[in-house]
């Protein structure tokens, strides 16, 4: 038999057991974990997606969630989160994948259409997180993103896009063209990991893995390497995301106007990682303050270089810089430093 047509038959029979196995259902069974994947549909684009809750879900705590990005045919959101079913049962995790357009065949796309296509699987990731939220009760500052060969460059784009919500990215076997990044490399927030990890044999297929971590290097971005095949993707980027946790506590600042008609003054609120005990705020003309949310008024438009040291009940303190560019409220982060 001609070998492409026993690979597509092969497939066939797949697909074919899998919809026999489904048929009916409304949930997909994994033999490794006492839990079933259950599939949804978020409500505001009629996203579809997958998500495994650990049998030890207890509404009561709040859960790390991991989104993963699944990449090309054969891989699909059902082959991505059954590599994630047995972590997330063993480290408690709830873990989301939603169905993506862009990662397919995403090489041979213009980049103009590509990049239509991110933002739209961008819009279903957030709208998916969204709905996760609204029946389970999920970390506000343990949300990581996972892409996956042909999902690595969706990961990557929506994880640096928004970095208040994504506490780390991690990338595995890379396929990256940075064209796809043209409007992720705004605003990157250096206080926003990003784990890299390639197989052996990336070098020999376009060192994509090498490319991206070029790029991110290139664009201030707190970028770590590994190495290491699919099989150990999931494991690795479980390891990653406990460290940072354990190492790097997440600050970040939001800054907006209350009142249309002063546009020159402006409300600032803090989200932190760790219990804060005392804040002290610099306003970058001079102005500080010492309280939690803060409001000040600035004389004059212009770009302010805004800093909150935050002292926690352990004894520590965590510093956090952004720029503002005022009457316009845009934020660009800066790298957090310890005082």
């Amino acid at each position: 038999m001609n070998p492409k047509r026993r690979h597509i038959r092969r497939w066939g029979a797949v697909l074919i057991a899998a919809v026999a196995q489904c048929a009916g259902c409304s949930q997909l069974i994994d033999p490794n974990v006492p839990e079933p994947i259950h599939p949804y549909v978020e409500p505001k684009l009629g996203g579809d997606y997958l998500l495994y809750r650990p049998s030890s879900y207890d509404r009561t705590k709040a859960w790390p969630l991991v989104v993963v990005c699944h990449s090309t045919f054969p891989d699909s959101p059902a082959a991505q989160i059954r590599r994630w079913t047995e972590l997330a049962e063993d480290r408690g995790l709830l873990v989301v994948a939603p169905k993506l357009d862009s990662p397919t065949r995403w090489m041979r796309r213009d980049v103009d259409k590509q990049l239509a296509l991110l933002r739209r699987d961008e819009e279903r990731i957030l709208a998916t997180i969204d709905n996760v939220r609204a029946g389970h009760t999920v970390s506000r500052y343990r949300v990581f993103i996972h892409g996956y060969s042909g999902g690595t460059c969706t990961a990557l784009h929506v994880g640096l896009r928004n970095p208040t919500l994504f506490r780390a990215i991690s990338l595995a076997e890379p396929k990256f063209k940075s064209g796809y990044m043209a409007d992720a490399d705004d605003g990157i927030d250096a206080y926003q990991p990003v784990y890299v990890t390639s197989s052996v044999s990336d070098s020999i297929g376009g060192d994509h893995g090498g490319s991206s971590v070029d790029w991110l290097r290139h664009h201030g971005c707190d970028v770590r390497e590994g190495t290491g095949g699919k099989h150990r993707a999931a494991g690795d980027a479980v390891a990653f995301y406990g460290d940072v946790v354990r190492r790097q506590p997440m600050v970040f600042i939001r800054a907006f106007a209350p009142d249309p008609s002063l546009p020159l003054e402006f409300q600032f609120k803090l989200g932190c990682s760790v219990e804060p005990a005392r804040f002290h705020w610099t306003f970058g003309d001079g102005g500080e303050s010492p309280v939690a949310e803060p409001v000040h008024v600035y004389d004059r438009p212009g770009t302010y270089r805004i800093t909150a040291i935050v002292a926690d009940t352990d004894g520590g303190s965590l510093q956090r810089s952004v720029d503002l560019e005022v009457p316009r409220g845009r934020l660009t982060p800066t790298r957090a430093e310890s005082p």
